[in-house]
């Protein structure tokens, strides 16, 4: 999947800016996708050239103006007829999993070491992945049943990250015995 569908995903629910478009990614997709600033703008721009959305500037006191991003009619066709087609499962592309493949050069302090780095950066994941689903669960049910299918993607990323965290505690507690 390209970063072109996931930001033509994220303005059809709401128009915004390319700041604002990267806090959605951070507090709405960040469980499955990524992209830096510099990114997300290319990406905007070039949308914008094709037709694909419109952008209105915004006056801002102190400040340049806001290009505020949304769908146009073609973004909304090119999105839908998208989400139509099938997708191929992705291979995992995780450093840490090379590094563990290459573990044999680790000695027992630095094999501890870099797991508990892991555990402690997939339990900070997991807790803010919880809390995206409380505000979620919490918000207004008209917005729940229209994006339940993306409250789903949250939920499986809370899984993989409670699968990670038990593999984690597994290898760290099998890596004492060897």
């Amino acid at each position: 999947m390209s970063l072109r569908y996931a930001v033509l995903t994220l303005l059809d629910i709401e128009p915004g800016s390319g700041y604002d478009l990267k806090c959605r990614f951070e507090r709405r997709v960040s469980h499955f996708w990524s992209a830096s600033h510099q990114q997300m703008y290319r990406e905007l721009h070039k949308l914008h050239q094709e037709g694909l959305l419109d952008c209105v500037e915004q006056p801002q006191e102190g400040k340049p103006d806001k290009k505020v991003y949304s769908l146009t009619g073609k973004g909304r066709a090119e999105l839908r007829h998208w989400v139509t087609q099938p997708t191929a499962p992705q291979k995992i592309r995780e450093p840490f999993l090379m590094r563990m493949f290459a573990g044999h050069h680790l000695d027992r302090d630095d094999l501890h070491s870099a797991l508990d780095a892991q555990l402690q950066l997939h339990r900070e994941v997991l807790k803010n992945y919880r809390e995206q689903n409380e505000r979620v669960l919490n918000s207004d049910t008209a917005l729940q049943k229209r994006y339940w299918l993306a409250h789903k993607t949250l939920l499986l990323g809370i899984e993989a990250e409670k699968t990670w965290i038990t593999w984690l505690e597994n290898l760290r507690q099998e890596a004492d015995t060897k």
